[in-house]
């Protein structure tokens, strides 16, 4: 199934797509249309979405991944330009208000990506320049409660993450995201008097895991990484536990990858978390 068209109300890019088993609905963020827009699971072609999340009330700027709960019902989005987290009732559509907004310096969010909720645990878990847990229910200028960074850990930045009782799993992309032009457009970012070097230059990424539990600047407990795994800019990430399998996209290679790593999931205990893109 391929759903495209004008209908649609997709545009030329997404960096977040979420799947809700239970109201068996997608959810897509829409960077250039400041929206998210949410289909029900099985539609195909030039199909009218069922819902768009869109307008001023929303606080949505430049929306990127989203964290779905079933068990409360809420959908959290990341916010890329706003620095925020975004949280709304799961049937919100239209130009309906955010039930929490997590923003402000005491968060430490800068450039948020992804989004993964446990609700088992509680945890609002949020990666970007670094893996940031807060308890779910955070709203307002909340400091993380813990935070995964630091050399030790091989992060410059990650994009999306998804979890698997207490593994985390996580995509590293390691893209150091500084472009030349502040988002105004109007000339170049403080410091700079030309534009530097292309963004997307940089080592290549891997995929990395930790446990929810871990804090600080600890390495992984697994990764995949190397020439020989074809990753570059792992982005997407989602997991297969019934075939051990875990599936990333690249965005510099257009491809998705599928990984089978059965080791990895023998390292996780406790119950069955959200899985996530």
């Amino acid at each position: 199934m391929v759903l495209q068209g004008e209908a649609t109300r997709l545009t030329r890019e997404s960096h977040g797509i979420a799947y809700s088993a239970a109201r068996d609905e997608f959810y897509v963020g829409q960077p250039v249309a400041s929206s998210v827009v949410i289909f029900k699971g099985g539609e195909n072609g030039d199909a009218k979405p069922a819902r768009v999340l869109v307008g001023s009330k929303t606080r949505l700027h430049n929306p990127w991944g989203i964290g779905v709960n079933d068990r409360d019902h809420e959908i959290s989005v990341a916010d890329f330009t706003a620095n925020s987290i975004l949280t709304y009732r799961s049937d919100a559509g239209g130009n309906a208000s955010p039930i929490r907004v997590l923003a402000g310096p005491k968060t430490k969010l800068f450039k948020p990506v992804g989004v993964v909720i446990d609700p088992q645990r509680n945890l609002m878990i949020v990666t970007g320049y670094g893996i940031y847990f807060y308890d779910r229910t955070a709203k307002g200028d909340t400091a993380p409660i813990g935070i995964i960074k630091g050399p030790r850990t091989g992060i410059i930045s990650t994009w999306h993450a998804a979890l698997y009782k207490d593994l985390l799993f996580v995509s590293v992309s390691n893209v150091d995201w500084r472009p030349a032009y502040d988002y105004a457009g109007y000339g170049c970012r403080p410091g700079l008097t030309r534009p530097p070097a292309w963004v997307w230059e940089h080592s290549p990424g891997f995929i990395a895991v930790w446990k929810v539990t871990d804090r600080g600047d600890v390495p992984p407990r697994a990764v995949i990484r190397g020439q020989e795994t074809m990753l570059h800019d792992p982005g997407g990430i989602t997991i297969d536990p019934v075939h051990e399998e875990v599936i990333v996209g690249d965005t510099s290679h257009n491809g998705i990858y599928t990984f089978s790593v059965p080791q990895f999931f023998e390292l996780a205990g406790g119950s069955q978390g959200n899985a996530g893109m």
